[in-house]
Order: C-alpha cells, then structure tokens, then sequence
C-alpha cells in the first residue's frame, strides 16, 4: 500500500512538471491585442512603464526563483537581454518577478550572473494582467504596443528558437 501512495505522488509531481513545462507558442487569447497597461518598479528602484516603450519590441518575461521550469529558460532570457545587436534594433528584455523580495532576487541573480532587467510584480497584478496560468510566461510586445507572442513554458530546443524567432520577427515590423 505504502509502494502505490509513493507511486501515486510521484506521477502527480510528473504530471505537474509537466504542466509548467509545455511550450505553446500564441497559447494566449492577448496575442493580437494591445498589451495590458503595465508598470512597475525595478531591482534598483527604478519605475518603468511600457507605454514610454512604444517603437520599441519588448520582451516581457516571468518567472520565480523558485521555478525549475524558469531555471532551466532564465539562460536564454540572459542571452538575449546580453544581445547588443538586439537592443540596438529596439529590443527591451524585462522579466517580471512572481512575488519574490528582492534580497531573493538580488542573490539568485548574483549567483547566476544574470543582468537582465528585474520588475517586481509585488502582489500578482500584472500576471493576472497578463492571463499569466503558469511560468515561466514569455510575451513579445511588438513596436505598435500589441502582443506579438506568447510562450507559455520552456523547451530548450523549441521554445528558444520559437522566442528568438518572434523577437527577429518583430524587429523587422516598421517603427
């Protein structure tokens, strides 16, 4: 009896994982839209706010230190934010913390290296106003202020290339 109560939560933690880590690209009823108003602080105080982001793509990422899925996409996210190329095409990379402290933050992202833009979503809004269901959620906001994409999940092989495709091909999009 004990062998099948272990069996059983092990299935669940299977099919939880899962869940968090398929990739659907467009999977959001917001792609075609204009983006949800969005504003927040950053790890260093700093307000930001999209609508100043107009003729610009930016790349809205969330996440929690705590996300194994996140873990494994966070890399990628450094990448492109590190994509000086990119961000002389127009590209903004900003992840948005799932109701983290920034002392959790500020040493995830010191012990990994990571130099991406940090917004804190202190209480849950701008997920919720972004129909966020699971993280990691990557969303590219086109230079015209409409979601261009949405991934929900991470695949090292499909889901990168699928982002880096959506942010090449909303750079090419006229100002």
């Amino acid at each position: 009896m004990r062998k099948i109560t272990w069996l059983a939560a092990i299935g669940l933690i299977v099919v939880g994982f899962a869940m968090f880590t398929r990739a659907d690209d467009d999977a959001s009823p917001l792609v075609g839209k204009a983006a949800p108003a969005l504003s927040l602080a950053t790890l260093d105080g700093k307000n930001v706010n999209l609508a100043d982001q107009k003729g610009n793509v930016v790349l809205l990422d969330f996440w929690a230190t705590w996300c194994p899925p996140c873990r494994m996409s966070l890399p990628h996210i450094q990448k492109i934010s590190a994509n000086k190329d990119l961000a002389a095409k127009g590209l903004m990379v900003w992840t948005v913390n799932d109701r983290e402290t920034p002392d959790v933050i500020e040493k995830f992202q010191k012990d990994n290296s990571y130099t991406f833009t940090v917004l804190f979503d202190s209480n849950g809004s701008a997920g919720q106003s972004y129909l966020v269901q699971a993280i990691p959620t990557t969303v590219v906001v086109g230079r015209d202020g409409m979601v261009k994409n949405v991934f929900v999940g991470f695949d090292s092989d499909s889901t990168a290339q699928a982002i880096d495709d959506a942010v090449q091909k909303a750079l090419a999009e006229s100002k």
